[in-house]
């Protein structure tokens, strides 16, 4: 029943496109209308000696773009955290080229001298890190190792210019298998 209902509804509606579909065409063709030449944009108190003749064209301008002064379209309006920029041209240690996210904490061995901990950058290497060691690009450097992990107290600019400071941690991994 459906289905007859369905076909009968496909086929009317195909005969209805059929008969919209006719062959009545105008009497007469639109009239087309000739373009009128074209003439280049003059500038005030200029007086224009040369005409355009049938069969020849103008010269168009050419469109030239000049970037001096303007900004980079493809460059951030706000840059949201910028790092702030050492007074002396010390050279950055290894650990100052990673980002804090890119470092995996290994180990941290607290005992009876000063609380240290060993993280692993990108490459393969590994570093040791104590307190005041310098690490991170944002001129971080590390105030606290414990038993969870490191502390590292970053300094930047943020958008409006003032300095702010995060203090950032690296924790351990869970150990699996063992709680």
């Amino acid at each position: 029943m459906i289905r007859k209902v369905f076909t009968l509804a496909l086929i009317s509606a195909l005969s209805l496109g059929v008969s919209g579909c006719g062959d009545d065409a105008p009497s007469s063709p639109p009239a087309v209308a000739k373009p009128a030449p074209k003439r280049a944009p003059q500038a005030k108190g200029a007086v224009a000696e040369a005409t355009v003749e049938d069969g020849q064209e103008e010269d168009k301008p050419v469109y030239s773009y000049n970037p001096a002064s303007r900004r980079d379209p493809f460059e951030a309006l706000l840059e949201v955290r910028k790092p702030m920029v050492l007074e002396q041209q010390v050279p950055l240690t290894p650990l100052q080229q990673y980002d804090l996210a890119q470092l995996r904490l290994i180990g941290v061995i607290i005992g009876k001298g000063k609380p240290m901990a060993m993280v692993s950058a990108p490459g393969g290497k590994s570093y040791i890190l104590k307190k005041g060691v310098k690490v991170g690009r944002n001129n971080g450097v590390v105030i606290e190792v414990d038993s969870e992990g490191v502390l590292v107290q970053e300094k930047y600019y943020d958008f409006v210019g003032d300095v702010r400071e995060s203090v950032q941690k690296i924790e351990l991994p869970q150990r699996e298998g063992a709680r």
